[in-house]
């Protein structure tokens, strides 16, 4: 049964999510308290917060806004790492043969089921570790407001480097290159948590590290010196320009077509998965 009824998917979705809502509170509340003790680390343990306002009060809002910026990188970072974790570990409840069994027979077709999947694992998961980052962020300035420190959100900061006269994206070209790494990543784990049985976000970690260590080593043996993103600097106008090498528009045009790849592979791979599969495989 490979057809899609929008009714029926819409009460698998919200079956599957009854089913698993303790699982998403408790990766909720997790994942609020390491970026919650992250936060403290980073301003507190890293920060000598009494000694500046003594000898430079002045200059504490921008000296603590430099210990903030860290708590936002960390932020971004461990969203990416959520993000990463959560598309892998989609079909984990299939571990035994029993949970396997029932979700197999589960009286929904194979897209309906691996849409719900795919939504849970990276709607819900998206949603779930920004509203992690913001509650955690709240806590931190409810701790600083009460200690008598400069108050200063986090949250605001992550759309800084949009807004920012640098703005990173000023060339179609870094866009195109942001988004297709960005979503490489996560189609290539979506692929490796379909294939892998146990262990999805150990194993398709250690992949990806060895097919890095892969294509770099042959890389350096073709052309050690190739510099993908170039450019010159023009006294006259003070202005740089960017020259992007033709292998760059090659590399990200493969990388998109593997992305497509990754997905429909995640999918088929699915289709063909049995109650009595590879012990580390679902094949």
């Amino acid at each position: 049964m490979n057809t899609f009824n929008f009714n029926r998917f819409s009460q698998a979705l919200k079956c599957q999510f009854l089913v698993e809502r303790k699982t998403w509170i408790r990766l909720f509340g997790i994942f609020t308290f390491v970026m919650f003790m992250a936060n403290l680390f980073f301003t507190r343990l890293q920060t000598d917060y009494r000694n500046f306002v003594e000898n430079h009060p002045t200059e504490i809002e921008s000296y603590y806004n430099s210990h903030m910026e860290q708590t936002v990188a960390f932020g971004v970072f461990f969203f990416c790492v959520a993000m990463l974790f959560g598309i892998s570990s989609m079909f984990s409840k299939m571990k035994d043969t029993r949970k396997r069994s029932a979700y197999l027979l589960w009286p929904v077709s194979n897209l309906e089921k691996y849409v719900v999947s795919f939504l849970l694992y990276f709607v819900l998961m998206a949603v779930l570790t920004v509203g992690a980052y913001m509650l955690a962020d709240a806590l931190r300035v409810f701790v600083d407001w009460l200690t008598g420190r400069v108050v200063i959100w986090g949250i605001p900061k992550l759309s800084e480097p949009f807004t920012s006269p640098d703005e990173p994206f000023s060339h179609w070209q870094f866009a195109w290159m942001f988004f297709t790494w960005v979503f490489y990543a996560h189609s290539f784990y979506t692929l490796g948590g379909t294939l892998f049985r146990r262990q999805q976000f150990l194993f398709t970690t250690g992949t990806a590290v060895a097919i890095i260590i892969l294509l770099v080593t042959i890389m350096n043996q073709i052309n050690p010196h190739i510099e993908f993103i170039s450019g010159n600097w023009d006294e006259k106008t003070q202005t740089y320009t960017h020259i992007f090498h033709p292998f760059f528009y090659i590399l990200h045009s493969t990388m998109c077509a593997l992305m497509v790849f990754h997905y429909w592979a995640s999918y088929k791979l699915f289709t063909r998965m049995q109650v009595i599969n590879n012990k580390w495989l679902n094949v």
